[in-house]
């Protein structure tokens, strides 16, 4: 069994779905989850845990994401890229000034409402919105609260557009694009998006399907190394009490000082450096105990 972490750089052209089911078949490993979807068309990170790694998936903080992304003016399609049916286009971006386009695309900056896309994932009574749009289907989509932290413009080549965007978890590129093509009063579709960060996978890290192949294992993630908690390590002959979850108090401890607030997890390790399980500090009976919450020996 492999158990361990892949920061995969997904190439267009693919489902999320089809990438891990190969590298399932290719490291012989049947138990794998992702940390967010990309759809088909998109390219960039995603985060791929394997085997007793999958546990560390709700630990995985994806709260922030990156993209870059290009969109065209004057036409929209029913999926908002290029996968889709083309159902609009016009001329009206043929008048805009560069300072317009400048003032439309950064006044998305912020909290605001979005209407996901008819193409996305997100279940109506029982079924995917994309199983109902395939089908010719369009349903009212109720508005969620989004926030898009960072927003950079990097060229304007109308009837071409390329922006960077940093935005919270539930963000739809897509809709984002939609929102941008209605505030110029014209129609807009996307044609390129890559994701650059997912929480703490980025682009820079990431290892394509054919390093794993010709490198192996040895080149992903340990089960741990992208969580972003505190570390502390347990005395030796104390490593059974952790290997069957039960609860540590503070002198099983090799360091003196824990600072942990009440609720607060921490990754816990042998004191030969062996990762032994995701913990929790918890208050009992007014009484401070330190337990092992996923345990990964």
């Amino acid at each position: 069994m492999f158990n361990g972490t892949a920061n995969i750089l997904k190439p267009p052209g693919i489902s999320s779905f089809a990438l891990i089911k190969s590298l399932r078949w290719l490291l012989d490993e049947k138990k794998a989850g992702h940390t967010g979807t990309l759809d088909p068309a998109a390219a960039g990170v995603l985060g791929v845990c394997f085997g007793k790694a999958t546990k560390t998936i709700p630990f995985l903080d994806d709260s922030r994401k990156e993209y870059i992304c290009e969109l065209k003016l004057g036409s929209r399609t029913d999926s908002l890229d290029l996968e889709g049916e083309v159902i609009r286009e016009d001329v009206n971006w043929n008048h805009l000034s560069e300072d317009e386009v400048k003032a439309a695309v950064m006044s998305f900056k912020g909290k605001q409402q979005q209407v996901p896309p008819m193409y996305s994932a997100l279940h109506y009574q029982g079924k995917r919105l994309y199983q109902l749009a395939r089908r010719g289907i369009v349903v009212e989509r109720e508005s969620r609260e989004i926030e898009i932290f960072d927003l950079e413009l990097l060229e304007i080549n109308l009837p071409l557009i390329r922006f960077r965007a940093e935005v919270s978890r539930g963000t739809y590129i897509r809709s984002l694009v939609r929102d941008i093509g209605d505030k110029l009063n014209t129609n807009a579709v996307m044609t390129f998006l890559l994701r650059t960060k997912s929480g703490p996978f980025k682009l820079e890290d990431s290892v394509s399907y054919e390093e794993i192949e010709n490198q192996g294992q040895e080149i992903l993630l340990k089960s741990y190394e992208p969580l972003n908690l505190p570390r502390y390590t347990i005395k030796d002959e104390e490593y059974q009490r952790a290997e069957n979850g039960n609860y540590l108090i503070k002198e099983n401890f090799v360091e003196s000082d824990i600072e942990l607030a009440v609720g607060e997890y921490f990754l816990l390790f042998s004191e030969s450096g062996e990762f032994l399980a995701i913990s929790q500090h918890q208050l009992e009976d007014d009484y401070h105990i330190y337990q092992p919450h996923k345990v990964f020996i």
